[in-house]
C-alpha cells in the first residue's frame, strides 16, 4: 500500500506544479500585456510587439494580447503601406497574416506588398545583374585597354628596334655609298687623266705630223723651185751655146747641131720627168703619213647650180684633228658624264663637221641634249651647219631624226635637200623594221616626190 500512495502524492505534486506554473505564466503574460499597452501608447511599437509576442508564447490563449498585437501590426502595416514603404511594411504584414490569415484586408495588403517586393527584388536583381554586366564589361574593357597598351608598348618597342635597325642600315648604306662614290671618283679621275694623256699624246702626234708635213712641203717647194731654176739656167746656157755654135758653125755642123739640140730636148724632158716623179712620190708620202695619223682625207663632190663640179675637202689639219678627237672620244669613252664633259668644247666649234660629229657623239651619252645640238644646227642660217646636221641625223636614225630630216626636204639649199634625202634613204634601208608604218609611208612618199 506504500507505493501506490507515493505515486498518488507525486501526481498531486506534479499537477500542483503545473497549475502553479500556469498561474505564474498567466500572471507574467498579463504583466507583459500591460507593459505593451504602455509602450504602444508611448510610441514604442517594436518593443510593444516584442512584449505581446512573448506574452502569447507564455499564454497562447491570451486573446487580448493577440488582438492588441494584431491591431498594432495592422496599424503599422497600414501606415507603411499608405506611404509605399513596402520593405518596412512587409515584416509587420507577415506577422499579421500569420496571426489572422483569414483577414481580407491583411491578405490583400500582404499579397500586394509581396508582389511589389518580388518585383522590386527582381528589378534589384536585374539592376545588380546589369551592374555586374557593366562591371564585367568595364573589367573587360580595362583588360582590353591594358592588353592594347601592352601591345602598343610592344609595337612601339618593335618599331624603335626596326627604326634603329633602319638607321644602322642607312648608316651602313651611306658609308658604303660614300666608299663607292669615292672609288668611282678615283676611277673617273684615273680614267679622265688617262683620257687626257691619250688626247694630249694624240694632239702631240698630230702636231708633229703637221709640222713634219709642213716641213716636207717647204722642202719640196724649195726643191721644185731650185730644180726649175736649175733647168731654166741650164736651158739658157744651152740656148746661149747653141746660139754661139749657130753663129760660128757652118753648114757642115748644122745636122750635128740639130742632133745635139734634139739630145738637149730629150735631156730636159728626162730631167723634168724625174722632178715630177719626185714631187708625186713626196705628195703620196705626205698623204700616206696624213692618212696614217688622221685617217684618209674625205672628199665630197657636189654639183654647182648651173653646171660644173666642186670638190669640198677637209684638208685643214687642225679641223681634221678636232674631228678625229671627237671620234676618239665617242669610240673609247663609255661613261656618260665623262663623255659629255669631254665633248663640251666641241659642241660650240665653228666648223660644221666638228660640231656635227660632237652632236652625234653626244647623242650616245645624252639623247635629249644631242638632239638639241643637232636641232640648233638644222635651224642655223649657215647652210654648211644644216648640211652637216642632216648627215649626223642620218647617222643617228631615230624617229625624231627622221621627222627633222623630212622637214629638211624643203630646205632652200639644194645640197641640204639632197643630203637629207640620202640620210632618209639610209634610215629606211638600215632601220626599216624599227620605223613605224605611218612614218615609213611618209618617208617613202616624200622621197618619191623628190625624185620626180
Amino acid at each position: 500500500m506504500r507505493y501506490p500512495a507515493i505515486g498518488f502524492f507525486c501526481v498531486i505534486f506534479l499537477l500542483g506544479t503545473v497549475f502553479t506554473s500556469s498561474v505564474s505564466a498567466e500572471s507574467e503574460a498579463k504583466k507583459l500585456y500591460k507593459g505593451a499597452e504602455e509602450k504602444y501608447s508611448l510610441g514604442e511599437v517594436d518593443e510593444a510587439i516584442s512584449d505581446l509576442e512573448s506574452a502569447l508564447e507564455m499564454d497562447s490563449k491570451f486573446r487580448k494580447a493577440e488582438e492588441l498585437l494584431l491591431k498594432i501590426l495592422i496599424d503599422v502595416s497600414t501606415e507603411y503601406y499608405a506611404a509605399d514603404d513596402y520593405e518596412r511594411a512587409f515584416p509587420y504584414l507577415t506577422k499579421a497574416y500569420n496571426l489572422a490569415p483569414g483577414n481580407a484586408k491583411i491578405k490583400y495588403m500582404y499579397e500586394i506588398v509581396s508582389q511589389e517586393l518580388m518585383a522590386r527584388e527582381a528589378e534589384k536583381k536585374a539592376t545588380e545583374l546589369e551592374a555586374q554586366k557593366e562591371a564585367e564589361e568595364e573589367r573587360r574593357k580595362a583588360e582590353f585597354e591594358a592588353q592594347r597598351k601592352e601591345e602598343e608598348l610592344l609595337q612601339k618597342k618593335k618599331q624603335e628596334e626596326e627604326a634603329k635597325k633602319r638607321q644602322l642600315e642607312a648608316k651602313r648604306r651611306k658609308e658604303e655609298e660614300k666608299r663607292t662614290r669615292a672609288e668611282f671618283k678615283a676611277k673617273m679621275k684615273s680614267e679622265r687623266e688617262e683620257t687626257e694623256k691619250a688626247l694630249l699624246a694624240r694632239k702631240e702626234e698630230v702636231e708633229k705630223a703637221t709640222n713634219k708635213y709642213e716641213e716636207t712641203r717647204r722642202k719640196l717647194k724649195r726643191t721644185i723651185i731650185l730644180g726649175i731654176i736649175g733647168i731654166l739656167l741650164s736651158f739658157l746656157v744651152i740656148v746661149f751655146l747653141i746660139f754661139i755654135i749657130f753663129k760660128q758653125s757652118d753648114r757642115r755642123f748644122e745636122k750635128r747641131w740639130k742632133e745635139e739640140h734634139a739630145g738637149q730636148d730629150e735631156f730636159r724632158q728626162r730631167v723634168e720627168k724625174i722632178l715630177l716623179g719626185n714631187q708625186e712620190r713626196t705628195l703620196a708620202l705626205l698623204e700616206k703619213l696624213s692618212g696614217a695619223l688622221r685617217g684618209e682625207t674625205k672628199k665630197v663632190i657636189v654639183e654647182r647650180p648651173g653646171g660644173g663640179r666642186q670638190i669640198i675637202t677637209d684638208i685643214n689639219p687642225h679641223i681634221r684633228a678636232r674631228a678625229d678627237g671627237v671620234e676618239l672620244i665617242e669610240s673609247t669613252i663609255d661613261d656618260p658624264e665623262v663623255g659629255q664633259r669631254l665633248l663640251k668644247p666641241f659642241l660650240e666649234d665653228r666648223d660644221s663637221r666638228v660640231r656635227a660629229n660632237a652632236g652625234k657623239a653626244l647623242y650616245k651619252y645624252n639623247k635629249e641634249r644631242g638632239m638639241i645640238v643637232l636641232t640648233e644646227m638644222i635651224n642655223s642660217d649657215d647652210q654648211w651647219m644644216r648640211l652637216s646636221g642632216a648627215w649626223a641625223l642620218g647617222e643617228i636614225g631615230s624617229k625624231t631624226a627622221a621627222e627633222i630630216l623630212l622637214s629638211l626636204l624643203q630646205d632652200s639649199w639644194m645640197f641640204v635637200r639632197k643630203r637629207a634625202a640620202k640620210s632618209l634613204e639610209k634610215i629606211v634601208t638600215q632601220k626599216r623594221e624599227e620605223i613605224e608604218t605611218e612614218l615609213l609611208e611618209r618617208i617613202e612618199s616624200a622621197l618619191k616626190a623628190l625624185k620626180k
